[in-house]
C-alpha cells in the first residue's frame, strides 16, 4: 500500500487541494526557519555576548563574521544553479522534486540548531569558526531544499489564473512564517520580566522553529502530488541536460536576464530595510523587549498587515489592473512609505520625531511593505513566465534551473546586503555601540552579580542614548535611502524593459499548445 501520495502523480492542469494546501501551507514553516537564520543569526551574534568583549577584538570578529557571509553567499549563488542541474539530471521514484526536499530538510534541521545550540568557551574566535564552518554547510543544506521546493512550483499548473492564485496564497503563508519569527524575537529577546539571556531565548525559538519546519516538509511530501511526466521527454531531457545549460540559460532567454536583475535589486532593497531594522530600533529607541524590541515587534505587525492585504488584493488587482498598472501604483506607495520613514525616524532636522511618538514610522511601514507586496508577486508571475518563454524559444522549460537562479540571486543580494550593513555600521562607529548591548547579554548569560549587571545596563543605555546625529543618519541612508533607490530601478526594469505581459504570455502558451 503506497503511504499517501508519496509516489503518487496527477494530470491536466488543476492541481489536487491536498497538494495545493500542502505545498502553499508549508511555506511559513520554511520561512520562519529560512528567516530565523538570514535575519537573526548576525543579529543573535552581534547582541547575545558570544563574542570578546573587548572593542576592537569584537569589530575584528564581527569583519571576520561578515567576510565568511559574503563568501558563503557568493558561493550558494553559484551552487544554487548546480543544484537546479542535479534536479532536472536525477529523479527518483518518489518524484522530481520531494526527494529533494526532504533530505534539504533533514540536513537544514541539524545545521541550523547547531548555530544556535553551540556556544563554545573562549574569547569569541572559537565561535567564529563553528559559525565559519556550519554556515556554510547551512547554505548547502537549505539550497537543496529550497531549489526543488521552488521547482515544484512552474510544474503545477500552465494555467496563469490558476498559477497567479497558488503563488499568491504562498505568499501569504510566507507572510505568516515571517511574522511569527520577525514577532517573536523582538519581544522574547531582552525581556527584563523572563530574566532569560539572549543565548537561551534565542536557542528555544530555534528548536520550536526547526521542529515545525521539519515536520512541515514530511507532510508536503507525504501529501502533495508531483504533476504526471512523459517517461521519453523526461528520459530526452535527462540526456540533453548539461552543466553548461546554466549559464547558457542566460544568453538564450533574453526576458529571463532582465528578470533576474529585477529580482536581484528587489531582494537587496526589501531585504536591506529587514536586516537594518533591530540595529535602528535598538540604537533609536533603547535595547530590549519593553524598548527597541516593542518597536521592532509593531512593525513588524505593520509589515504582516501590509504585505498580506497586498497579496490577497493582488489576484483582484491582476483581473481588472495589467502588471505594469500595478507596478505603478506599488511604486508610489513605496516612494511615500520609505520617504516619510527617513524624515521622522531619522534626526534630518536635528531631532527624530518618531521617538516621542513611534506611529511616524508605523504609517510608512505600512505603505512600503503593501507596495513591496505587491512587487514581489509581480516579480515571481514575470519568472514563471519565463520559463514558457524559454520553452518557445529552446523547446526546453528548464524549470529546476529557472527556479534555482531565483534562489542564486537571492543569495548574492544577501552577500551584497551583509557587506552594506558591515560597511555602514562601521563608517559610522555603531559598532562600538553594539558591543556594549553584547557585554550586557554576557553578564546575563554568566550569571554575574545584580550589581555588575545594573552598572552595565546603565553603562549600556548611556552609550545607546549618545549616539550622534550623523551617525543615525548615517544609517538612514544604508537603510532607507539605497534600498528606495534599487528599488524602484527593479521597478522600472519590470515596466520598461521586461516584455512578457498578459497578452504576450497568452500567446506564448497558445503557441505552445499548437505545438504539442
Amino acid at each position: 500500500m503506497r503511504l499517501f501520495n508519496l509516489t503518487k502523480t496527477y494530470t491536466g492542469d488543476v492541481p489536487p487541494k491536498a497538494t495545493t494546501a500542502s505545498y502553499c501551507g508549508v511555506s511559513a514553516f520554511r520561512d520562519a526557519c529560512y528567516q530565523l537564520v538570514s535575519a537573526f543569526l548576525i543579529t543573535y551574534i552581534t547582541f547575545s555576548g558570544l563574542l570578546s568583549s573587548d572593542t576592537k577584538t569584537y569589530l575584528a570578529q564581527m569583519g571576520v563574521i561578515s567576510v565568511i557571509i559574503v563568501i558563503c553567499r557568493i558561493w550558494d549563488g553559484i551552487n544554487d544553479p548546480i543544484m537546479g542541474w542535479i534536479i532536472e539530471k536525477f529523479h527518483f521514484k518518489w518524484g522530481k522534486y520531494k526527494p529533494w526536499i526532504f533530505i534539504g530538510a533533514i540536513l537544514n534541521t541539524i545545521v541550523v540548531l547547531t548555530l544556535f545550540l553551540a556556544h563554545p568557551a573562549g574569547d569569541g574566535w572559537g565561535f567564529v569558526v563553528l559559525f565559519g564552518i556550519f554556515y556554510f554547510l547551512w547554505d548547502l543544506a537549505w539550497t537543496i531544499n529550497d531549489i526543488a521546493y521552488w521547482s515544484m512550483l512552474p510544474s503545477l499548473t500552465t494555467d496563469e489564473a490558476r498559477r497567479n492564485k497558488i503563488t499568491s496564497i504562498m505568499q501569504i503563508f510566507i507572510s505568516i512564517g515571517v511574522f511569527a519569527v520577525y514577532g517573536a524575537v523582538p519581544l522574547l529577546v531582552g525581556d527584563p520580566k523572563s530574566g532569560a539571556d539572549a543565548q537561551k531565548v534565542y536557542g528555544i525559538i530555534a528548536i520550536i522553529v526547526c521542529t515545525l519546519f521539519l515536520i512541515s516538509q514530511i507532510v508536503l511530501c507525504l501529501m502533495a502530488k508531483e504533476h504526471v511526466r512523459d517517461e521519453e521527454v523526461e528520459k530526452k531531457e535527462q540526456e540533453d541536460v548539461k552543466f553548461s545549460d546554466m549559464f547558457t540559460l542566460f544568453k538564450k532567454n533574453d526576458q529571463f536576464r532582465v528578470n533576474i536583475v529585477s529580482i536581484f535589486l528587489n531582494y537587496l532593497a526589501s531585504g536591506t530595510l529587514v536586516a537594518f531594522a533591530m540595529y535602528y530600533c535598538y540604537l533609536v529607541f533603547g535595547y530590549g523587549a519593553d524598548a527597541g524590541g516593542n518597536i521592532s515587534f509593531m512593525l513588524t505587525v505593520m509589515y504582516a498587515v501590509s504585505t498580506l492585504v497586498s497579496q490577497v488584493l493582488y489576484p483582484i488587482l491582476s483581473k481588472k489592473l495589467n502588471r505594469k498598472q500595478i507596478y505603478t501604483i506599488a511604486a508610489a506607495f513605496i516612494a511615500a512609505g520609505y520617504l516619510m520613514f527617513f524624515f521622522t525616524g531619522f534626526p534630518v532636522f536635528g531631532s527624530i520625531p518618531a521617538i516621542a511618538n513611534p506611529i511616524l514610522v508605523y504609517i510608512p511601514a505600512l505603505l512600503l511593505f503593501f507596495g513591496q507586496g505587491l512587487v514581489s508577486v509581480a516579480i515571481i508571475m514575470q519568472m514563471q513566465s519565463t520559463i514558457e518563454y524559454n520553452e518557445l524559444k529552446t523547446g526546453e522549460r528548464k524549470e529546476a534551473i529557472v527556479s534555482s537562479m531565483r534562489a542564486l540571486v537571492a543569495k548574492w543580494a544577501s552577500a551584497v546586503q551583509q557587506g552594506l550593513i558591515y560597511a555602514t555600521l562601521g563608517i559610522c562607529g555603531l559598532y562600538a555601540l553594539t558591543n556594549t548591548i553584547s557585554d550586557y547579554e554576557n553578564a546575563l548569560h554568566n550569571r554575574l552579580n545584580p550589581i555588575e549587571i545594573a552598572n552595565l545596563k546603565n553603562a549600556m543605555d548611556s552609550a545607546l542614548s549618545g549616539a550622534q546625529n550623523g551617525q543615525l543618519i548615517g544609517l538612514g541612508i544604508g537603510m532607507i535611502v539605497i534600498p528606495l533607490i534599487l528599488m524602484l530601478l527593479a521597478i522600472f526594469l519590470s515596466t520598461k524593459v521586461f516584455k512578457i505581459d498578459e497578452k504576450k504570455y497568452a500567446e506564448i502558451t497558445a503557441e505552445l499548445k499548437n505545438r504539442k
